[in-house]
């Protein structure tokens, strides 16, 4: 009889097999969760597995009872008559956004109702540079009709389709639907500064009537409000929801909205003509043309300069004006720190700078 001796186990083995299954288990791990991560992200952006995207006509029968007519009404000859109107919807149970271009000077402002209900209104504050008004219900009234649920638009694609229900012909409510074709855009609806954040929008066609009216996603949030027409009759332009929000809200908790500035700071955006001008070949950024601060109010020990270009802030990239506000609009910092390029070359330190409320003649 054979008798066979046993070897002993291979602990190095035992070992590496167990390293390799640990390996490979976490490597499956990580693609689970990397997968229900893609799939969450894709449910929010595009509602495929999140809250089931709902028919226009569903979005319609949501959402048309929180839609208002605007009347814009002055006192005349014939006494009080309509001079304009617009759409706008309700924000909560006591205010109604619409826009401020076709309600400013209203001797009186109507709002009328899906049930055709008629209340008196008036304008609790406004932001001119966003073109936004907040109506507040001056009778002893509450809005019984459902507020918007707003939607978060930073989670818009391009080329995702919107819906907007909107007054028009009147107290009729319309339902059109079109796509979105830019996201985070500068709009000059006041010379003197931007709107940040603009969505804009392709539909069959636009009017007057359709200012202030909501624009909708797949499912029924509002993630932006109409308030330019632009120059085409198919293209629109709304501020954000992100925006829209932190605006109403300011305006209804304090009276109005701050936009920020750099202190004292006036300027251009470069161009290639004024790169030539001053025989540099440095196209992008903010030329300051001036600076209306005393060096006693700075810590910093250098001063903004006429003729100096900014080109970053904080850590991020400055090609224009535009740039400068998205950054002070998204972080709304006291001061920061701006790169600046002087004399043709990049200053080795940046100089801090203070923040402040904008006025149009800190930018003449």
């Amino acid at each position: 009889m054979e008798i066979r001796e046993e070897r002993p186990l291979n602990k190095k083995a035992i070992f590496a097999f167990l390293l390799a299954s640990c390996i490979i288990a976490a490597f499956f791990a990580y693609l689970y969760i990397d997968l229900n991560r893609k799939l969450e992200t894709i449910s929010v952006v595009s509602g495929i597995f999140g809250s089931t995207p709902r028919s226009p006509l569903e979005i319609y029968n949501e959402v048309k009872d929180s839609i208002v007519l605007i009347e814009k009404r002055e006192n005349s000859s014939q006494g009080m008559i309509t001079k304009s109107i617009c759409s706008g919807f309700i924000f909560d149970k006591n205010h109604i956004l619409t826009v401020y271009n076709l309600t400013a000077n209203a001797d009186e402002i109507r709002v009328v109702f899906n049930n055709k209900t008629k209340i008196k209104a008036k304008i609790q504050g406004f932001d001119e540079y966003s073109n936004l008004a907040v109506l507040e219900i001056s009778e002893n009234v509450t809005i019984t009709q459902p507020p918007l649920v707003l939607g978060e638009s930073e989670n818009l694609h391009l080329e995702e389709k919107i819906h907007i229900v909107a007054k028009a012909c009147g107290t009729n409510t319309l339902l059109i639907s079109g796509e979105v074709n830019g996201l985070g855009l500068p709009l000059w609806l006041k010379e003197e500064f931007p709107l940040v954040d603009v969505i804009a929008f392709s539909v069959r066609v636009l009017n007057s009537e359709m200012l202030g009216a909501p624009l909708l996603n797949s499912r029924g949030e509002a993630i932006g409000m109409i308030v330019d027409l632009g120059n085409i009759t198919t293209l629109g332009y709304a501020i954000s929801s992100k925006m829209m929000k932190r605006i109403a809200s300011s305006i209804i908790k304090y009276g109005g909205y701050e936009h920020l500035w750099l202190k004292g700071v006036s300027g251009v955006d470069m161009t290639p003509e004024i790169a030539r001008t001053m025989n540099i070949s440095f196209t992008a950024g903010f030329l300051v043309t001036g600076v209306d601060l005393n060096v006693s109010e700075l810590e910093a020990k250098e001063k903004l300069q006429a003729g100096d270009i900014i080109i970053q802030i904080n850590s991020e990239k400055v090609s224009g004006m535009y740039d400068i506000v998205a950054y002070l609009e998204e972080n709304r910092e006291s001061s920061v720190e701006l790169t600046v390029m002087r004399d043709g070359e990049v200053l080795k330190e940046p100089i801090t700078w203070p923040v402040d409320v904008f006025s149009p003649q800190s930018s003449d």
